[in-house]
């Protein structure tokens, strides 16, 4: 989880010192590795051009993003239904994460519960997001409906997406749009 871009530059500086370290024993290693780091919390999406200076690529951690960003404790069940990964304003961090990469030249990931969702992959795709992370039994379902769409039509679909302010309207017209889509990667 990286908030600043200090924590950044001292990563590079520890695996380089890592990396003479081994050199000095003798050692052979690879000094040309891909080093990420997790968009997590609000700070990091604020910064992400900087950070983009220094990273490879960004991995989007959407459980935790929302939860900072929303100051929602997902495990208290007096607010967990505050909880809303398709609320505007975590919709628009993500787009501006993966915009800052793509300017940048860089890749944006997303791992978390978000990227499990296939309702939620019209809108990802639309955003530019590169690719998903997810666990196992996720991906049959996130697979099929990747395939049955057009990145086209999802950038046109995230454009109206954008404009909405409510979670529960965001939430609407993906199942407006896509529902049927939706209907049947639910049951094959």
């Amino acid at each position: 989880m990286i908030s600043t871009y200090f924590e950044v530059v001292e990563a590079r500086k520890l695996l380089n010192e890592a990396a003479l370290a081994l050199a000095k024993e003798g050692l052979a290693c690879n000094r040309d590795i891909e080093v990420g780091i997790m968009i997590e919390v609000p700070s990091a999406v604020i910064i992400a051009d900087l950070l983009a200076e220094k990273a490879d690529f960004f991995s989007i951690g959407t459980n935790d993003l929302i939860q900072y960003s929303l100051a929602i404790d997902r495990g208290n069940r007096h607010v967990a239904h505050l909880y809303q990964p398709l609320d505007p304003a975590i919709l628009r961090m993500i787009k501006q994460t993966a915009d800052v990469a793509r300017d940048k030249g860089i890749k944006t990931f997303m791992c978390g519960a978000m990227a499990g969702s296939p309702h939620h992959i019209p809108i990802l795709l639309g955003m530019g997001l590169d690719e998903f992370s997810m666990n196992p039994q996720s991906i049959p379902a996130v697979k099929r409906m990747i395939r049955s769409l057009k990145v086209e039509d999802t950038r046109l679909f995230t454009q109206d997406v954008l404009k909405q302010k409510t979670a529960k309207r965001v939430f609407q017209l993906v199942w407006e749009t896509y529902g049927d889509i939706i209907a049947d990667q639910r049951y094959p």
